[in-house]
């Protein structure tokens, strides 16, 4: 497995963003913000829209794409931001992969979503 380092929300956050062999990719818990500058997104669907760029950016790191994602798990901190989650997603995520969705605190504060996905790089054909 080979390390994709990106910045983490917590300066010393004991996981990897992103991990990945030929075929796999491995995301992290991912939250909507500019991890540069440390700052969230101001509303629930432009943290959902951040969050997916996060993630594209990270899979591409991987010679992975959005379209490769197989499954998620996504976190929600309050059952009033579920509709506008998912009608995001459904707009921007360019794929239908199975997951899972929960109703649960979320560890940084201010954050409404939060997904970790698992992605399979199409098999390269010679």
């Amino acid at each position: 497995m080979q390390i994709a380092d990106f910045p983490l929300p917590f300066s010393r956050a004991p996981y990897s963003r992103v991990m990945f062999d030929e075929d796999w990719v491995f995301v992290s818990g991912t939250i909507g913000m500019d991890y540069t500058a440390r700052k969230l997104a101001p509303t629930v669907q432009e943290q959902t829209r951040l969050m997916l760029a996060n993630i594209a950016s990270y899979l591409a790191a991987a010679d992975a794409r959005l379209e490769h994602i197989v499954n998620y798990t996504l976190i929600i901190d309050n059952a009033e931001h579920v509709g506008a989650v998912i009608d995001t997603l459904a707009d921007e995520l360019p794929c239908k992969p199975t997951g899972t969705a929960m109703i649960a605190g979320i560890a940084y504060p201010g954050a409404h979503v939060e997904m970790q996905v698992i992605a399979r790089k199409p098999a390269v054909r010679s």
